[in-house]
């Protein structure tokens, strides 16, 4: 893999100091307008991205930004409607990317483009173009998606650069010597990695509990795998576990770190399946029907969640 080498600590300090170079420039040509949205192929590639500027963008105003990454036989417009990633309501201030991406997960031909390269890549470009605060970059994926953020978040050089991870319905396949994400050697980093998953107990796509079928593992091996990535000892006990709601039943686990408060939190949902919870109806619900989504809709918004959790959350070394 291109990006495989860890990166020093000296090395990664010497970036994260590096004014982003695309502040103080033109709005660059080609780019979708502030308030709108709109696909583009990634200059001196085969590879192509969404990309929504927010209304309020400023050229001179360091700008977060946020990736969401689509599910297995999905695409990045999909994945806009489905996330709300651009919706003002959820994200009035960041620059929100959907990537289209091929290797959604760690058990994907390998021979294919490498996604990683990719990400890095995009990210890279972006950095060129807008005015980007590199403290304030979040991965995000929906199953496939979902453990792709992971796998990111494994990789010493693209990991490193971003604040925070969130999965939504995740497909954590059997690989290496990490659950869910293969061979995971992440840069050491004060702020850790900080991690929110969501899942459904009824999702038959990417069961809770694992699938042997599927070399698909339990969800609690995955979360005990991240916060003993953040410092925690093995198989730690959350914090807390409480009751966020009653009818369905959402309880939210968090997990303190090595001094690192909340850095893992999980929200265990009750009647949902392979679905992104939304208090509307959204193209999971439409598509996938009542067997895989009961309810229609859900009784939180995903999105709101991880926005707030983000919020938490930045790269200290680049502030």
């Amino acid at each position: 893999m291109r990006i495989s080498s860890i990166l020093s600590l000296a090395a990664l300090v010497s970036i994260s100091s590096a004014k982003p170079s695309g502040c103080g420039k033109n709005f660059p040509e080609g780019f979708p307008t502030p308030g709108s949205s709109k696909t583009i192929d990634l200059p001196n590639s085969d590879r192509s991205y969404r990309i929504h500027i927010p209304e309020n963008y400023d050229v001179n105003r360091r700008t977060p930004v946020y990736f969401s990454f689509c599910g297995a036989s999905r695409n990045g417009k999909e994945q806009e409607g489905l996330s709300q990633f651009s919706n003002p309501e959820f994200n009035p201030d960041g620059i929100a990317v959907y990537p289209e991406i091929w290797l959604s997960n760690s058990l994907a031909n390998t021979s294919h483009p490498n996604d990683v390269d990719f990400t890095n890549d995009l990210l890279t470009h972006l950095e060129e173009k807008l005015c980007v605060d590199p403290s304030r970059i979040y991965a995000n994926g929906k199953s496939n998606g979902g453990e792709f953020a992971a796998v990111i978040a494994c990789n010493a050089t693209v990991g490193s650069r971003f604040a925070a991870f969130s999965v939504v319905s995740g497909a954590w396949h059997e690989t290496g010597d990490v659950p869910g994400v293969g061979p995971c050697e992440p840069a050491m980093r004060e702020e850790g990695y900080p991690f929110l998953i969501f899942h459904g107990t009824v999702d038959q796509t990417a069961p809770i509990d694992g699938s042997k079928e599927d070399d698909e593992v339990s969800l609690i091996d995955v979360l005990h795998k991240w916060t003993e990535r953040n410092g925690c000892e093995k198989d730690a006990k959350w914090k807390s576990n409480v009751t966020v709601f009653e009818d369905p039943l959402v309880k939210h686990a968090s997990w303190d770190c090595a001094g690192k408060k909340d850095i893992v939190q999980f929200y265990r949902e009750e009647d949902n399946g392979h679905c992104w919870p939304s208090t509307v109806p959204n193209d999971d619900y439409e598509t996938m029907g009542r067997k895989k989504c009961p309810g229609g809709h859900y009784v939180f918004n995903a999105t709101e969640y991880i926005f707030d959790f983000y919020k938490q959350h930045r790269l200290n070394q680049m502030v």
